[in-house]
């Protein structure tokens, strides 16, 4: 099935992974939304992307903005038909007994609380079409979990588990729910933050775009509420 045509919100659609996403999408045919939370955000984009893409200023960890999210879409082209959710945040490793309740909440919030507020929004949308995909970022960590990442392993974990519910729940409806754990993402901010690392085993954005495109296809029909693991040569 062609992907031409179809309707697609990407949030954090500026970031290395949801831009990569983004510009696949417009490859094939695809009407897109980019939800940001700042205009600096956008300047990644060079014009030519811009021109094709619609942007909604928009926290997707509250409610309100995400259902704004939802209805300029709708209101804009009819009908959502996929949703990529590829807003996430990192947290450096820690033992439990130093993380704050802040940094807690925050991965909790930002990793969890927006796959589940944007995932249910589209689902809500989504009924009755006989067709519907929605992607989730989760992590390798998430998978495998390791000492110093108890936050955000268990958000990212959370992130699959809601993920394998939420595509039992939709079996049979024609929506399909999955998620992707990468482990290492090669952009230049994990770049700058891990100088010494060994590069070419990372996992490309654009592999991931691919493996997205596949998840959205007809061929991936019968695939739902599975963690695909992305892990490349880590």
């Amino acid at each position: 099935m062609s992907l031409g045509g179809k309707i697609a919100i990407v949030t954090g659609g500026t970031g290395a992974l949801g831009s990569a996403v983004v510009r696949r999408f417009l490859d094939e045919g695809m009407k897109v939304v980019v939800s940001h939370r700042n205009p600096k955000e956008l300047g990644g984009f060079p014009d030519s992307v811009r021109s094709r893409i619609s942007l909604v200023r928009c926290d997707v960890t509250i409610e309100s903005d995400v259902q704004r999210l939802f209805d300029t879409a709708i209101k804009m082209f009819g009908k959502v038909d996929i949703l990529v959710n590829t807003v996430g945040g990192f947290l450096s490793s820690k033992p439990i007994p130093d993380v704050t309740v802040e940094e807690w909440d925050r991965m909790m919030s930002i990793n969890l609380k927006s796959a589940f507020l944007c995932s249910r929004e589209a689902l809500r949308r989504m009924k009755g079409q006989n067709y519907g995909r929605i992607v989730n970022i989760s992590a390798m960590v998430g998978l495998y979990p390791s000492p110093g990442r108890s936050a955000y392993a268990i958000s990212k974990s959370a992130v699959s588990l809601f993920t394998e519910i939420a595509g039992q729940e939709q079996k049979g409806s024609g929506t399909t729910i999955n998620a992707i754990a990468p482990s290492i993402i090669d952009s230049s901010a994990n770049r700058q933050s891990m100088p010494d690392e060994d590069f070419s085993r990372w996992v490309k954005p654009e592999s991931i775009a691919d493996i997205i495109c596949y998840l959205c296809s007809d061929a991936a029909r019968d695939v739902t509420g599975t963690t695909i693991k992305a892990f490349g040569g880590i």
